[in-house]
């Protein structure tokens, strides 16, 4: 069983078995990753709840069947352009936001989360505004999940402004209070201790993760330098503050099989490639390969991602950077 069918028949099994509850905790803003406090909500009001996230999770199952927009779980490093993908956090830096699953598994079932402790949102103590992150526990003690989804300013509601609602039949009143919209998105699944990323967006606004990507991203240049198909190599390390650069260059030194081809086969294969055979420059000697632009930094990586692919049936070239080996 691959990763993908591993993590659908989980995600079926929550949503089709019977005694699901639901909790929410808030990640709260801060510099030391943030404390987790966790939401004391009255048992009516999370019946609603439960049920969006089940629908959710219905929803990223049915978009799992097999079909032409399949949607797959891949490697994080490992990731390639495409849009219909569930990446699994697969490196071995972790951002420090990722603490708040272990600690919420680690204490879903004791009293770690109680008034008693401070550990619960308290309203005397606490501002919403200060919510960073909700993470939502759902399953049962046999099998469980958690969502995470990053908190906007969008969704705070402060009672300054004027909001009518339903007061009876004929009238309105103000709210009295202020208030937070929690929608049933996912951005983060945690599940059997594995974090599986369906927002790449929101991880990559972190800026820790920017200093693991940069971390692979170096350790990658490193195996790109011992090809020994590059000139001028350093030109490459400028580019690695920027984050989409660096994701492509960090997947480079775990995935690319062009690693085990020879020097002199991958130059010539440069040559004579009907799209790259006018994008590189080359040494006097023609051995190695000049980087004099971000274009051609660009269709580099591309190469070393063995993006350039060709038809069996029809012979025709195309650029594939998502690929699944047969």
């Amino acid at each position: 069983m691959n990763k993908t069918e591993e993590l659908k028949a989980r995600l079926q099994t929550i949503v089709k078995q019977k005694g699901t509850n639901i909790d929410v905790f808030f990640i709260m803003k801060g510099d030391d990753g943030g404390v987790v406090k966790k939401a004391n909500i009255a048992n009516g009001a999370t019946d609603g709840l439960r049920k969006a996230h089940l629908d959710n999770i219905g929803q990223l199952v049915s978009m799992m069947e097999e079909g032409l927009d399949e949607l797959t779980v891949l490697n994080l490093s490992a990731a390639d352009d495409r849009k219909s993908a569930i990446y699994r956090y697969d490196l071995e830096d972790r951002p420090q936001f990722f603490d708040a699953f272990k600690e919420i598994a680690d204490h879903q079932y004791d009293d770690y989360f109680s008034e008693e402790n401070g550990r619960y949102f308290d309203f005397s103590k606490d501002d919403l505004s200060q919510i960073d992150a909700f993470v939502i526990h759902i399953g049962n003690a046999d099998n469980s999940l958690m969502i995470y989804r990053k908190n906007y300013s969008v969704n705070l509601f402060k009672r300054d402004k004027i909001f009518l609602v339903k007061k009876d039949d004929t009238r309105f009143d103000t709210m009295k209070d202020d208030f937070i919209r929690l929608d049933a998105k996912i951005d983060f699944l945690y599940v059997n201790d594995e974090v599986y990323i369906y927002n790449l967006d929101v991880l990559e606004r972190f800026g820790d993760f920017h200093q693991i990507i940069t971390k692979e991203a170096t350790a990658s240049l490193e195996d790109i330098d011992t090809l020994g198909l590059v000139f001028n190599i350093d030109i490459l390390s400028g580019r690695v503050d920027d984050l989409r650069f660096a994701r492509k260059l960090a997947k480079i030194s775990k995935d690319s099989p062009v690693f085990k081809v020879p020097q002199a086969d991958i130059i010539e294969f440069t040559k004579k490639h009907p799209f790259l055979k006018d994008k590189f420059k080359y040494t006097a000697d023609g051995s190695q390969i000049e980087l004099s632009s971000k274009l051609s930094q660009d269709n580099f990586i591309k190469l070393l991602n063995d993006d350039f692919l060709r038809s069996e049936l029809t012979k025709i070239d195309y650029e594939s950077p998502a690929k699944n080996r047969l």
